[in-house]
């Protein structure tokens, strides 16, 4: 499961899990006049401009704290979780996109994909790399399945991102999280497999 991840030809990246609202969002906030600008939303532009320059350690500070004063925005813990995943902070961001994942619910809000947040594709399957290797070596490590379920959802690879999900939902710690991405794995080959049929 070492082997590069590009989008495949034909499955176009999960759009309802895409960052591309994360570039409205904040060109919706620099429409704001000054004082409706709020902390939350400062340290929110502040992380996305830090891990644009790789300098995850500080997105991941800007992101909990931005996190922690917007307890409710759905798209702070999914955003953390990226940045915790691109430092090589495996556990930490199992974690947060557990949290992430019960707050949500698919078909309301969705499950959102930070792919926007990169600068290029290359850095982000350079990063899936570095974590299917590690699961490879630590194959019992749940939450490193569930962690690479998740992003490989996220760049279209449904295939391949079912086997670590199906692992993850065996861990009791994991099985609500990879439940839900399981369903959406289930809904988008779904929506695909129609869309084809009405293309023929």
């Amino acid at each position: 499961m070492s082997e590069s991840y590009p989008v495949t030809d034909g499955i176009e990246p999960v759009d309802h899990t895409t960052f591309a609202d994360i570039r409205e969002r904040l060109a919706q906030q620099e429409a704001l006049e000054p004082d409706q600008t709020t902390l939350a939303d400062t340290l929110f532009e502040a992380a996305i401009n830090a891990f644009e320059a790789s300098q995850y350690p500080v997105a991941i500070e800007k992101f909990a704290e931005a996190s922690r004063l917007a307890p409710d925005d759905m798209v702070l813990p999914f955003a953390y979780t990226q940045a915790l995943f691109a430092n090589g902070q495996y556990a930490e961001a199992a974690t947060v996109l557990r949290v992430a994942l019960a707050n949500v619910s698919p078909d309301k809000e969705g499950v959102f994909y930070p792919r926007g947040l990169y600068p290029d594709d290359d850095t982000l399957f350079a990063q899936i790399d570095r974590l299917s290797k590690q699961v490879d070596l630590y194959g019992l490590d749940a939450d490193l399945q569930l962690l690479l379920g998740y992003q490989l959802l996220g760049v279209g690879e449904l295939d391949a991102a079912a086997d670590p999900l199906q692992q993850a939902r065996l861990d009791s710690k994991n099985m609500q999280a990879a439940t839900v991405l399981l369903n959406l794995l289930d809904k988008i080959k779904a929506e695909n497999s129609e869309a084809e049929k009405t293309d023929q």
